[in-house]
């Protein structure tokens, strides 16, 4: 080969580097929002709505109804029917926030690359910038080590102090059911957050608002399906800091959550505390390599809670 030719074939490759540059630069994001829906056809059809005014972006929006009692599903495939952006699919039984949307991702993996940015969202949230997800993307690709990413969240108009905490160790896990002070408890785990930084490294980011890969939620193996609700955010960035990623809030951007009506209509306060505990559970049992003598003694110390919570209410209710 000629030096001639050789200095042709270089500046060939070095064009062709810049033009692809340039179309990844310019290149719009396929972002899709994952939205679990159980008994609340309403808050999706406003989100989606809301949703749709996102710019700077290719959106398609997938809602998983988890087996809704009230005919959400049918309502929502009724609505939806004429608009390819939307698609609305029901799981096979309602396994609770890990298994509808795990069911969700893996229908998205089985039909779109394992690059695609996938949104975990609630319907209950709202969002006020047009070009928050786009936003969002960009601050995505300035982190080497990410696996996830949210915006700050706001409740009641001000960042929320569970807008991300640290991961809790065992003794959390009894002073926050024992102690008098749980705000006390919940500060401990709560980060004191640099308001004024664009991006910050945390171990757990809010279930109601993410996005990451939908790569990165098969090598983390998903959610974990032993949960029905509550700290599946906790085993998820416990999951996260073992493969050596971080999770991240985009500082300057937000959203804003509502308190869940949903779970106060739909469960009791013991069913709930329940769920709670069994998370708890499941986390130290299988992911947090806690010892079987801890294990055993924080079954019975929530069994005994349980016990007198029960009795507590059986009282309240008689008087």
């Amino acid at each position: 080969m000629t030096i001639k030719r050789v200095l042709i074939s270089i500046t060939e490759q070095n064009e062709i580097k810049k033009k692809t540059r340039y179309t990844t630069k310019m290149e719009t994001p396929h972002i899709v929002v994952l939205i679990l829906n159980y008994n609340s056809w309403k808050a999706t059809l406003g989100y989606v709505q809301q949703l749709k005014l996102q710019q700077g972006i290719r959106l398609t929006i997938l809602v998983v109804d988890n087996c809704s009692t009230d005919n959400s599903y049918h309502t929502l495939v009724q609505h939806f029917q004429d608009e390819e952006q939307v698609e609305i699919i029901q799981s096979e039984y309602n396994g609770g926030y890990a298994y509808g949307n795990n069911y969700g991702l893996k229908h998205l993996l089985q039909k779109l690359p394992e690059n695609t940015f996938v949104v975990i969202s609630n319907n209950d949230i709202s969002i006020d910038n047009p070009k928050l997800l786009q936003q969002l993307v960009n601050y995505y690709k300035q982190c080497n080590d990410i696996a996830f990413i949210s915006p700050l969240m706001h409740m009641d108009g001000q960042p929320a102090p569970n807008a991300a905490w640290k991961i809790p160790g065992f003794s959390y896990d009894i002073l926050s059911v024992a102690s008098f002070n749980r705000v006390k408890s919940n500060e401990a785990v709560y980060y004191d957050i640099p308001i004024q930084q664009e991006l910050f490294a945390v171990d757990c980011l809010t279930g109601s608002f993410f996005m990451g890969k939908l790569e990165t939620f098969a090598r983390l193996n998903y959610f974990d399906e032993r949960t029905f609700l509550y700290e599946e955010e906790r085993i998820l960035g416990l999951k996260v800091k073992k493969a050596g990623l971080k999770n991240y809030l985009a500082l300057q951007l937000k959203f804003y959550h509502e308190h869940s009506a949903v779970i106060s209509k739909e469960m009791n306060q013991l069913a709930q505390i329940r769920h709670l505990f069994n998370s708890r559970i499941v986390f130290h049992k299988y992911h947090a390599n806690t010892n079987i003598v801890l294990l055993t003694f924080l079954k019975v110390f929530y069994a005994l809670f349980i016990f007198a919570k029960k009795l507590q209410l059986k009282f309240i209710k008689r008087s």
